[in-house]
């Protein structure tokens, strides 16, 4: 913790002086310069290597930041942990390429939000039961994606997007999505109790484009990659509570 003691200091007077809570509920929104302090303080590449431009602190760090966080907002919570505990960051760090990684580790660093697509409305979070498909391209370029995702946090603000998709019978495989893709249409759906700011939104994958370099690790690994990030992203619940 020593090393993180100045971004916590920093975080804590941000909290402090520059977030107006009860504003935030009200409005429904981040405001503008809310979002951008929180870029700058480096809040969404807490556990990001250095080396692409995180803070490179540890998962006990950025426990300890999700608990000074939602000790005073539970929306901005949902913010930074979706973005970096389940979202793209750490499945990339786990599985990605150094192709990948050099591509989008300092975009996400530098505050790009994210999040993470796995349940489906008749399956729940079980990725063995899931439907959305994805489809090699003829070419090989591109894999092709269809179905649909409930319950994706930060949804409509998200750049990036880790999505599950089944490539073959018994093939569960992940995929970084950007989400100005065409075919990428999101649909909101009733809010949850805590948190306003958040209602979750449905994914809709319309013949969505997927270049085939933004596969996360290979075809088949995607039941990891979710048990992973899921594992890591589970530790900011009791940090919330």
């Amino acid at each position: 913790l020593e090393r993180a003691r100045p971004f916590m200091e920093k975080l804590e007077r941000f909290m402090r002086e520059r977030v107006d809570s009860d504003q935030i509920d009200r409005d429904g929104k981040i405001p503008a310069d809310v979002l951008q302090g929180l870029r700058e303080l480096g809040a969404f590449g807490i556990k990001i290597p250095v080396e692409y431009g995180g803070l490179g602190l540890s998962q006990y760090s950025y426990t300890h930041a999700v608990g000074l966080v939602t000790s005073q907002d539970g929306n901005l919570t949902a913010l930074l942990s979706a973005a970096q505990s389940i979202g793209v960051p750490t499945p990339l760090k786990m599985f990605g390429t150094p192709e990948q990684k050099k591509k989008y580790l300092p975009r996400l660093a530098r505050g790009a939000v994210s999040a993470f697509a796995l349940t489906e409305n008749h399956v729940g979070s079980d990725p063995a039961a899931l439907s959305t498909t994805a489809t090699l391209s003829q070419d090989g370029k591109y894999y092709i994606l269809n179905g649909e995702k409930l319950w994706c946090t930060n949804g409509t603000i998200a750049e990036l997007m880790v999505v599950m998709a089944r490539t073959g019978p018994k093939k569960i495989t992940a995929f970084i999505v950007e989400t100005d893709a065409p075919g990428f249409v999101t649909r909101k759906i009733p809010t949850t109790l805590d948190m306003h700011l958040f209602p979750s939104f449905e994914i809709l994958l319309e013949d969505c484009r997927v270049p085939s370099g933004n596969l996360l690790g290979d075809e088949g690994d995607g039941f990891r990659v979710a048990m992973n990030a899921l594992d890591l992203g589970r530790l900011t619940i009791p940090a919330r509570a």
